[in-house]
C-alpha cells in the first residue's frame, strides 16, 4: 500500500473553477499548433506524390521507389528527434524544448517549396521528420505534468484533434492550390506557434526538479486559473511530495546522468507501460492503415474509385477530425480502456470487409460498387481518431514516472516512429506478395490479436493521478 503522506485519493483533490480550465486550454492551445504543424507534414507527402508520382511532367516526376523513399522518410529521422528531446527536455526544460523544435520545422517547408529534385523531396521531409520527433516528448509530457487528473485525457485528446485538422487543412488547401504554394502558406505555422509558447509558464515539475520552487508556484498559479498561492497551497505540496517520491531532483549535467536515466528501464515501472505502448503503436498504425496512407490514391483506383480522390481525402481528414472531438468529449466519461477496445473491434472487422469485397471484386463475383469501399475506409478513419489511433498518445503523457519521463517518452516516440518506418517502407512490397485483399484481411487479423491483448493487459488510467498510474505498473 502507498504511503498516505504521498498518495493522492480521489476526495483529496483540489478543485478548482471554470478559470483554471480555461487557462489549461489556452496552454493547450498554444501547443496545438506544434500538432496541427506536424498533421501538415504527414499529409504532405500524399499531396506531393498524388502531383508527382509517374507524372508526364518532364521537368519533375518520381518514380515508384523514389515515391515509397519520400513516403517513408519522414519517419528516418523522427527517432533523432525523439531520442534528442528526450535529453534536452530534462537539461533545459519542456517549454525551450518546444519553441526550438520550430526552426526545422520551418526550414523544412523551405526546402519543400524550392524541391526540384526526389533527392530534395526526401531532404525536406527527413527535416521535418526530425522536427516531428523532437516535438513529441515535451509536448505530452508538458502535457501530463500542467493539467489536473480530470482535464489530462481531454487536453491530450485536443492535440490529437490538432493533428487530424492539420491533415484536413493540408487536402484542403491541396485540392485548391499547387503542392509549392501549400508548403509556402504551411510555413507559417511554427512562426506562430513560437509566440504563442513563449506565453505559457513552463512545466511546475521540471522547475520543481530542478530546485526552482518560487517559480514552480507561480506556473502553477498561472495554469490554475491566474490565482494566488494560497489557491494552490494544498496542489503545491503534493507536487514536491510526488517530485521527492519519483526521484526527481537530480543533476542532468552530472556524469553519467543518461546512463543512469537507460538504466531506469530496468525497472518495472518504466518497461512495463514501455512494452504496453510499443504494442499498443503497432498494432494502432496497421489497424488505421497507417503503412497505406501515401497510397491511398492507387488503394481507391483499386477497388474502383479512380476519380474525385481529391475530395475523398478531404472528407476522410475531415472524418479523422470529427473523430477526435468526439474522443475528447468522451474520454473522461468512457475512459481509455473502453473506447480502445470498441474502436480496435469496428476497425478490425472493417478491414475484414474491405479484404473481404476486394477479394470478391477481383473475381468479378460482385461489379464495382464504389460506396461500399468508401464507406468501409470512412468508418476505419472515423473510428481510429475515435480511439485506438489517438490514445497510445494519451497514454505516453501519463504512464511514465517522473524520474525519467522525458527520456522514456523520447524513447518511445522514437521506436513508435521506427515502427511506421518500416511498415510504410514495405508496404509496398507486403502489397505485391499478397495482393491487397490479403494485406487488409492481414490487418484485421492484427486487429484482433491487439484486441486479446490489451483486453488482458490494457488499465484504465483515466481520472487517476500521476502517482496512482506510477503505483499501478509498479
Amino acid at each position: 500500500m502507498p504511503n498516505n503522506d504521498i498518495h493522492l485519493s480521489g476526495s483529496s483533490r483540489k478543485k478548482y473553477g471554470p478559470k483554471s480550465t480555461l487557462a489549461q486550454i489556452l496552454a493547450t492551445l498554444a501547443l496545438g499548433f506544434l500538432s496541427i504543424e506536424v498533421g501538415m507534414k504527414l499529409s504532405i507527402s500524399t499531396i506531393v506524390i498524388k502531383d508527382l508520382f509517374q507524372s508526364s511532367n518532364i521537368n519533375f516526376s518520381i518514380t515508384q521507389a523514389e515515391a515509397a523513399w519520400y513516403a517513408s522518410s519522414l519517419f528516418i529521422s523522427q527517432p533523432f528527434g525523439n531520442f534528442v528531446s528526450g535529453i534536452f527536455q530534462e537539461r533545459i526544460g519542456k517549454k525551450l524544448c518546444m519553441i526550438l523544435t520550430n526552426i526545422p520545422g520551418v526550414i523544412g517547408w523551405i526546402l519543400l517549396y524550392y524541391a526540384q529534385s526526389a533527392t530534395i523531396l526526401c531532404v525536406s521531409i527527413i527535416i521535418m521528420g526530425f522536427n516531428v520527433g523532437f516535438n513529441f516528448g515535451p509536448t505530452y509530457s508538458y502535457i501530463g505534468e500542467m493539467t489536473e487528473p480530470r482535464l489530462r485525457g481531454i487536453m491530450a485528446s485536443l492535440l490529437s484533434m490538432a493533428v487530424m485538422t492539420g491533415s484536413l487543412l493540408t487536402f484542403a488547401l491541396g485540392s485548391m492550390l499547387h503542392w509549392r504554394t501549400v508548403a509556402l502558406v504551411n510555413a507559417c505555422c511554427p512562426i506562430i506557434c513560437i509566440c504563442l509558447i513563449a506565453a505559457i509558464p513552463e512545466s511546475p515539475i521540471w522547475l520543481m526538479a530542478k530546485g526552482k520552487n518560487d517559480e514552480a508556484e507561480k506556473a502553477i498559479c498561472w495554469l490554475r486559473g491566474w490565482v494566488e498561492p494560497e489557491t494552490v497551497k494544498h496542489e503545491f505540496l503534493e507536487l514536491i511530495r510526488y517530485n521527492e517520491r519519483s526521484k526527481t531532483q537530480f543533476d542532468a549535467d552530472s556524469e553519467g546522468g543518461l546512463l543512469k536515466k537507460l538504466a531506469y528501464f530496468k525497472d518495472p515501472s518504466i518497461y512495463r507501460p514501455f512494452k504496453l505502448l510499443m504494442i499498443y503503436f503497432f498494432v494502432a498504425f496497421i489497424v488505421c492503415i497507417i503503412p497505406g496512407r501515401p497510397y491511398i490514391g492507387k488503394i481507391l483506383t483499386e477497388v474502383g474509385v479512380p476519380t474525385n480522390q481529391g475530395l475523398y481525402l478531404i472528407i476522410f481528414a475531415a472524418l479523422q477530425g470529427i473523430g477526435s472531438v468526439v474522443l475528447m468529449v468522451v474520454v473522461n466519461r468512457l475512459g481509455k480502456r473502453f473506447l480502445t477496445l470498441l474502436t480496435l473491434s469496428i476497425n478490425s472487422i472493417m478491414l475484414l470487409l474491405f479484404g473481404v469485397y476486394t477479394l470478391v471484386l477481383k473475381n468479378n463475383f460482385v461489379s464495382s460498387t464504389p460506396w461500399i469501399p468508401l464507406t468501409i475506409l470512412c468508418i476505419i478513419y472515423f473510428s481510429g481518431s475515435c480511439g485506438v489511433l489517438s490514445i497510445p498518445y494519451l497514454l505516453t503523457s501519463e504512464v511514465f514516472p517522473n524520474n525519467c519521463r522525458g527520456i522514456a517518452t523520447g524513447v518511445c516516440g522514437g521506436l513508435s516512429n521506427i515502427i511506421i518506418f518500416i511498415i510504410t517502407a514495405m508496404y509496398l512490397f507486403v502489397e505485391n506478395v499478397l495482393t491487397l485483399e490479403y494485406t487488409m484481411i492481414l490487418y484485421g487479423l492484427v486487429g484482433i490479436f491487439g484486441l486479446i491483448y490489451f483486453y488482458l493487459y490494457l488499465p484504465e488510467t483515466e481520472n487517476q493521478t500521476l502517482l496512482e498510474i506510477e503505483e499501478h505498473f509498479t
